[in-house]
């Protein structure tokens, strides 16, 4: 069995509902629980800067922890939505087991009210992690 894990931390449960033809038990049901244990976990995992004024400029942190046994290479971090967005820093970022990383997402809300919606896509080297996304929202409000 394989479980996509992309958006589920901590733990995993779910109910399989089998029929069978066997004449004493024809069905059951089958439970799968599972402990999910994040590579590389950002913190915040989804960003949602909420409402922000126009003409705003506004810094959101975001913490990057290498939980698994091998050191992580992120070689690229980019933006979707760059007209209002950036990050810093956005490559060649060493994370050893156990250590954490701080990278700054910078929103510059511009002149106009609107909706930014935006990903933060993270590069690793990890074989089965090639790419993390993180997707960030703002409303722009007139003042």
């Amino acid at each position: 069995m394989e479980i996509n894990t992309t958006h589920i931390r901590d733990s995993y449960k779910k109910e399989i509902n089998v029929t069978t033809n066997d004449p004493n038990k024809g069905a059951f049901i089958l439970t799968v629980n599972a402990t999910v244990r994040e590579t590389l976990s950002i913190t915040p995992p989804y960003i949602n800067l909420g409402s922000v004024s126009v003409n705003s400029k506004i810094n959101q942190p975001i913490k990057v922890e290498n939980k698994g046994k091998s050191t992580v290479k992120i070689t690229a971090i980019s933006v979707k939505s760059a007209a209002n967005l950036s990050i810093t820093p956005d490559k060649n970022i060493i994370i050893k087991p156990g250590k954490t990383k701080d990278l700054m997402l910078k929103l510059d809300s511009g002149n106009s009210p609107s909706t930014i919606e935006g990903t933060i896509s993270i590069k690793t080297n990890i074989p089965s992690l090639p790419e993390k996304i993180i997707p960030v929202r703002a409303e722009v409000l007139a003042r």
